[in-house]
């Protein structure tokens, strides 16, 4: 197998050989967020028959967090990218036809994982699992991605976990207390993640006390604790968490002791809202700013070349129905 691990924050270029990568599950909402009475606001805006109005300028709330996401990637990044988060994927495809048309990614789904397959559609990946493999660069197996992740050949990974505290620290393992938790998730997928990769972007689909509480019940995965100074003494400066992108707003770590900090809060949301919203206490800046809205482009390649079946919805619980309904037409209708 062939490296192509770069030299990166804290860690010198690979020159071994063999394949990046580290596992990414679909972290669950927090099950016991607060009844739709006790919840701060609702996210959705609903219209006649309970369809969703669009969000100011004409896109919807899942168009903008994709778009947001996908901003945080650069030319020439090595993504880790699992099959079944496709939100995250939906941000990475609209990346690479966009304004990143050199990041690569290592497509996990498969019994060998493909890097940086051709076809971008992630309804067609999704319904035709054998495009993710022909054409692509090549396949790997997940020892020779996990191989070139421990040594930096990672340079972002999007995860969403089902906590995060104020300083990056996630839990994606249970809720309640580890002798009789009362949910389980699937746990240290992420750990390795949160040390091993360049920068790691947080995302969540609810934004309430319970998905960004003053104290985890659990940490499976550590941020930037001792104000960035343990990742230092790991070897590992610059690493970890770089941002999270919420239903609300985006948050950053771009603090002197590296606790969240509000970059912006996305259009229709005012500060208030969000500080509401979190349990924990947030570095507030004297002007914060509006999420850019998506561009013409943006909603474009989104609507029409990377996601048309919108399989993104999946990851959002008042989509998922009629997502998984769409997909199984589309699948059916190929058979």
């Amino acid at each position: 197998m062939w490296c192509i691990a770069r030299a990166g924050p804290g860690r010198p270029a690979c020159t071994g050989a063999t394949g990046p990568m580290s596992s990414t599950s679909p972290a669950l909402t927090c099950p016991l967020r607060k009844p739709a009475a006790q919840r701060s606001r609702s996210i959705w805006r609903t219209g006649r028959m309970g369809r969703r109005a669009p969000m100011p300028d004409g896109f919807e709330l899942d168009e903008l967090m994709c778009v947001l996401m996908a901003r945080e990637i650069h030319d020439g990044d090595w993504i880790n990218h699992g099959a079944v988060v496709p939100l995250a994927g939906a941000a990475l495809m609209l990346a690479k036809h966009t304004h990143a048309p050199g990041l690569e990614f290592f497509y996990l789904g498969t019994e060998f994982n493909s890097v940086s397959p051709a076809v971008t559609d992630l309804g067609r990946l999704m319904t035709e699992p054998q495009l993710a493999c022909s054409p692509s660069r090549g396949l790997m197996s997940h020892y020779d991605i996990m191989s070139l992740t421990l040594r930096g050949g990672a340079d972002l990974q999007f995860l969403r976990p089902v906590q995060i505290d104020a300083v990056g620290n996630v839990n994606t393992s249970i809720i309640g207390s580890r002798e009789a938790p009362k949910h389980r998730f699937h746990g240290i997928a992420v750990a390795d993640a949160m040390v091993l990769v360049g920068r790691v972007v947080l995302y969540v689909t609810e934004h309430d006390e319970r998905v960004f509480p003053r104290e985890l019940g659990y940490r499976t995965g550590t941020g930037h604790v001792e104000g960035g100074a343990w990742r230092e003494r790991i070897g590992a400066p610059g690493s970890g968490p770089a941002s999270v992108i919420t239903p609300l707003c985006v948050m950053d770590f771009e603090t002197p002791d590296r606790r969240a900090r509000l970059r912006s809060v996305h259009p229709g949301v005012d500060v208030d809202q969000v500080v509401a919203a979190t349990g924990f206490e947030l570095v507030v800046p004297d002007d914060v700013p509006s999420s850019d809205p998506p561009t013409a482009l943006e909603l474009d390649v989104l609507r029409t070349v990377v996601d048309p079946l919108a399989t993104r919805h999946l990851e959002f619980k008042q989509l998922r129905r009629d997502a998984q309904e769409r997909i199984a037409a589309a699948e059916a209708a190929r058979a």
